[in-house]
């Protein structure tokens, strides 16, 4: 496929006439009845540079879950810092991250997957789904092998048995079908659906479960205090995408912790053009035109996979150019646990993906698609309370 990087174009990128714009600016369960289950999709390649290490509490902590990883942010928060814009890709505020200029943040614990969602797992619950009350617009498709066995929108090979590409991330799926199959997964997995995280409203607790009520799901209610999965709030994939504790290595201090870089893809131990980014990424000048199997490349310091590059993750937050749009800051100034603008027309995506230039697999770049939006390149990542 021949490449096309993401430019703005009053806002609106456009990547391939074949596909709708897409916004910038930027099988074993095993079941914890407290807490989402540790099966995230599939791990494989190097190790985390940290060895799992814990750090004390003002610099926050972590810790192995199998499938995923638990993260406790630091008590004290983040407060964000200006970065040196010469040392960015751009100096547009989607290059900066959410953790901006005196922005004050606190997050509650909280788990990650250690991958993206593969096409095994999603097609897995997806048929389950559909047996039990929910619906999709989208079934998905085994990553991206350069075809999609025909022409967009309506490849052959969309919600297919899974193949010799299982493990890759599940791509052409919206963040409508996102939402609902979180719910879906919930339940198959706990058995019922009190701990679904995605409701109508505040009011009408009712269980989303059909990706086609586009009304319901875009006016969606994230109850966070269920342990259900759920997708990553923005401000949670960039503190795992960034976190390092103690560790000063191509990191700036943000309050008590340090950040990885913004210049850098996530896991990187220098900026985005330079070699580091091949080893923690497929993007353009790596991926060979596809998708890799989820896992693969060398894992941040949290032990997260593919955090930049492979394919962009789905975040819950309403897009806004501005970080801030929605805070409501407590007395001390901290927001804790933004959900991003009150409303909006598009839906944020992090990380890059395997047909952008090493820039866009940078931790600071933010992106956005919406909500209908289904392609060969975004995917998801999951979360949940432990």
């Amino acid at each position: 496929m021949e490449n096309t990087n993401f430019k703005l174009k009053t806002k609106v990128l456009n990547r391939a006439v074949s596909f709708t714009s897409l916004l910038l600016a930027a099988g074993v369960f095993i079941v914890l009845l407290t807490a989402c289950p540790n099966t995230a999709g599939g791990l494989g390649g190097e190790s985390t540079p940290s060895g799992g290490s814990v750090t004390p509490s003002d610099f926050g902590s972590f810790e192995d879950a199998g499938d995923y990883v638990k993260i406790t942010p630091s008590a004290n928060g983040i407060i964000g810092v200006a970065p040196d814009e010469s040392t960015l890709p751009g100096t547009e505020d989607y290059w900066k991250g959410v953790f901006i200029k005196d922005r004050k943040v606190k997050l509650s614990p909280y788990m990650l997957g250690k991958t993206e969602v593969t096409y095994e797992k999603w097609y897995e619950v997806r048929v389950w789904a559909e047996g039990n009350g929910y619906t999709f617009a989208n079934k998905g498709l085994e990553g991206w092998d350069g075809t999609g066995g025909g022409s967009w929108p309506n490849y052959a090979n969309i919600g297919k048995p899974p193949t010799g590409n299982k493990n890759h991330p599940v791509t052409n799926i919206s963040w409508r079908d996102c939402i609902v199959w979180c719910n879906a997964y919930t339940e198959m997995v706990k058995g019922s659906d009190a701990e679904c995280v995605y409701r109508k409203s505040k009011v009408d607790t009712a269980v989303l479960k059909s990706a086609n009520d586009t009304s319901a799901c875009d006016n969606a209610y994230a109850d966070m205090n269920k342990k259900g999965y759920r997708l990553p709030i923005e401000v949670e994939w960039e503190y795992a995408a960034r976190w390092q504790g103690s560790d000063s290595t191509n990191a700036e201090k943000y309050g008590d912790l340090y950040l990885t870089k913004l210049w850098s893809a996530s896991g990187a131990k220098d900026k985005w053009d330079t070699d580091e980014t091949g080893k923690v990424a497929w993007y353009h000048n790596n991926s060979g035109g596809k998708t890799h199997s989820v896992g693969e490349k060398r894992a941040n310091y949290l032990g997260l996979y593919n955090m930049s590059g492979n394919v962009w993750e789905w975040c819950f937050d309403w897009w806004n150019n501005d970080p801030k749009a929605g805070d409501e800051p407590d007395g001390d100034g901290f927001v804790t646990d933004p959900q991003g603008a009150v409303d909006g027309s598009t839906r944020v995506v992090r990380g890059g993906g395997w047909d952008n230039n090493a820039d866009y697999c940078t931790v600071g770049a933010r992106n956005n698609g919406y909500p209908d939006e289904r392609n060969d390149y975004i995917g998801l990542r999951l979360a949940c309370r432990p």
